[in-house]
Order: C-alpha cells, then structure tokens, then sequence
C-alpha cells in the first residue's frame, strides 16, 4: 500500500550544542549519477510498484513514501542462499527465482537490484533478468551496479539512501573475494529483454547501470486478409 509521509521541521528550543557526530567514523558516502537518473524519472504524482533486492533498510522505505509506491523487499541473496535451493540454483536457477520471486498482482515498475548480480554466475544472471523481466511492466526501469575491481566482499554491501544523488555505502563483510567482473558487452547480452539507457563507470570500482524493460515484440499475424 502506499507511504503517506510527510517531514517536518522542529524548532529549537534550546540553546545550539556542537555535534561530536563529526569526530565518529561514518560509513561512506557514494555518489550516484544513475541512481539520480532513476529518481528523476519517478512522477511525484505516478503510482509505483518497487521491488527492492537488499534486506530492510527504514531510510530506503521513507525515501520511497515520499510517492505514491508499493514497496516490496525482498532480500535475494539471503533467500536463494538457504540450503535447500543452493543444488538447486545450480540445476535450474530459473525455478529457484520463481519460487522466491513469485509474480506480484501489478508488474513492478522499478527493481533495485543493486550488487546483487555480482553473487551470480552468468547462467543464474541470465536467469534472474529473464524472471525480471517477466514481473516488470514495458518500460520498468532496473538499476544495478556491476562491480569491475578484482576483488569484493563476500558479502554486498547495503546501500542506505540519503538523497535524490546519495547513497551511504555500507559494508558488511571483511573478508573478499574474487570478483566475476562481468565487462559491459557480456552484461548487455545477458540482459536480453532490457535495454540500457544509463551506465556510468565510477572509481569505486563499480559499472552503474539503468536498464529499461523493452515491449516484447508483436507476434506476427496468422495467415493473409484476401
């Protein structure tokens, strides 16, 4: 359902203190152009539906009830991570993503996938945006973020929204390993049924993406009028 929300300002009370938030380690802040490309194309006044395929994060679902949205979280690698659809995920990843991504009652009209391709060897990626693709309405946009570094964390990290351009990066693993680095020409192959209309390569080692969802061509017409 949507998120009415509105934000007000306080007034202070009190005398000013000077925050020491300042001298505490903060998470990283991350710049996204393809993140704000996404947002400038949501209609303030336009009905969404978001699929969102990180864990939880409070920021994100007020963030997004500043729309009119439906939000649906559903955290992808912890899900297919269970034991029981592990064998499975290598058999026939396609049912794996059927049965935790089950079809919605509107299609989405935006999937945040975030890192989450980066856990997945290219059969399982083709698999997952082939199953996207059937839940998103023509036209639904996908971001996604490809990392291009050697080397990445075991697990993603969460990404916190903090504006329209802003992300918090947030890490949750020390330990690394060796990155699938997909290269732009294979991840436009395996994105088969979606089109790119935004990619930007940014320093943090990471080739941000927006895909669009593309109509699916007309079948032809059976046989000839006289």
């Amino acid at each position: 359902m949507p998120f009415p929300f509105r934000r007000q300002r306080l007034q202070a009370t009190g005398p000013r203190r000077e925050s020491t938030e300042r001298d505490l380690p903060q998470p990283p802040l991350y710049r996204s152009p393809t993140f704000r490309a996404l947002v400038s194309r949501l209609g303030p006044d336009a009905a969404h539906n978001i699929l969102d395929l990180q864990p939880a994060v409070g920021a994100n679902v007020e963030f997004f009830s500043r729309y009119s949205c439906r939000l649906q979280i559903v955290d992808l690698l912890t899900a297919i991570g269970s034991p029981g659809l592990q064998v499975q995920l290598e058999s026939e990843p396609g049912a794996v993503f059927r049965k935790v991504l089950p079809r919605p009652d509107e299609p989405y009209d935006v999937v945040l996938a975030w890192e989450a391709f980066n856990d997945l060897a290219q059969g399982q990626f083709r698999a997952l945006v082939e199953h996207l693709g059937g839940v998103c309405r023509a036209g639904a946009l996908m971001l996604a973020f490809i990392a291009t570094k050697r080397d990445i964390p075991l697990s993603p990290p969460l990404f916190r929204i903090v504006d329209e351009q802003t992300l918090e990066w947030q890490e949750r693993a020390s330990a690394a390993r060796p990155c699938p680095r997909f290269p732009p020409a294979l991840v436009e192959r395996m994105t088969e049924g979606f089109v790119v209309v935004h990619s930007v390569l940014m320093r943090q080692g990471v080739q941000e993406y927006l895909f669009e969802r593309i109509a699916e061509p007309a079948s032809p017409r059976q046989g000839r009028r006289p």
